[in-house]
């Protein structure tokens, strides 16, 4: 069953169930967790990767992790390939998170 085929499925415990199979067997997932706020964390044989909504996300460090060390930066799907410019939006994005708990 194709990635497509598996999205167009109504039934939204079969569509959960295929794609936690398609990811396994046909990505080589190994593991991957999800919180309230739609973010994950996905666990490939050769990689990490952090996902907000779908897009490439993380304010706390690279949103892709290669186990050989390669480290990508990503916001809101936005590639950094500038670390320090990344740094600079992660930082204010925590402090806008860290008040938004505040108030």
């Amino acid at each position: 069953m194709t990635y497509e085929e598996i999205i167009k499925n109504p039934n939204l415990i079969e569509k959960y169930e295929n794609l936690e199979k398609f990811y396994i067997d046909e990505i080589n997932v190994l593991d991957w967790i999800q919180n309230d706020d739609e973010e994950q964390k996905i666990l490939f044989s050769d990689k990490f990767e952090y996902k907000k909504n779908g897009k490439y996300h993380n304010i706390n460090g690279p949103a892709i992790i290669h186990k050989n060390g390669s480290e990508y930066y990503w916001i809101d799907g936005v590639y950094y390939q500038n670390k320090s410019e990344w740094e600079k939006i992660s930082k204010n994005l925590k402090r806008k998170k860290v008040l938004k708990k505040i108030i």
